[in-house]
């Protein structure tokens, strides 16, 4: 762990702390840049540090009746009960199909909580102390900006790979200065 998050750690030590983990921008993420967190040893860490009142994970599913391989819906499954079973909230919607090209043959899955996490670090700020964004989207700026103008005490956590320079301006720690605490093995990069 470098200086700097030593600092932001114990500026924010227990304190009533609320998580709030956008799945769809660190899932992304981790493809991108070949690492991977483990999302046991974050709690880990994070109640290390804070004094955690929750953490919410969001998450997009598969629609019931959506055509995808056992294997995968299996896969799906059991990765929200892990983090369930490690104290995590799962919030979960359906994932949306957003067609990619005219002739409606090639589509992408996606699932947006960005309204909905805004919402809900809003409205926990009445019984925590801090909340922390995991997540590295840009759109979250306009939150980070507001609440650190409004004295709120905000921490996002992300990747520095995909950090928008906004994120830069407020307090912030990048999963690489805390890799050790909170990373797993490696995954392969993926490419295209």
């Amino acid at each position: 762990m470098n200086k700097k998050a030593e600092i932001i750690l114990r500026k924010y030590k227990g304190k009533r702390t609320g998580v709030f983990i956008d799945d769809a921008n660190m899932f992304h993420t981790q493809r991108e840049v070949g690492l991977k967190i483990d999302w046991r040893k974050f709690k880990k860490f994070l109640e290390k540090n804070f004094k955690v009142k929750f953490i919410k994970y969001y998450r997009g599913v598969y629609p019931r009746n959506e055509k995808v391989s056992k294997k995968i819906r299996e896969n799906h499954q059991g990765y929200v009960r892990i983090l369930r079973r490690a104290g995590f909230k799962v919030v979960h919607r359906d994932l949306k199909k957003i067609y990619v090209n005219k002739e409606k043959t090639k589509f992408i899955y996606k699932c947006d909580f960005d309204a909905e996490i805004g919402f809900d670090i809003a409205e926990n700020l009445k019984v925590i102390d801090l909340a922390i964004l995991v997540s590295g989207d840009s759109d979250f700026a306009f939150l980070a900006n507001k609440l650190q103008q409004d004295k709120k005490n905000f921490l996002v956590i992300c990747f520095q790979f995909k950090a928008p320079w906004e994120f830069y301006r407020v307090s912030h720690i990048f999963l690489e200065e805390i890799r050790e605490e909170v990373l797993g093995k490696k995954n392969t990069p993926r490419r295209g």
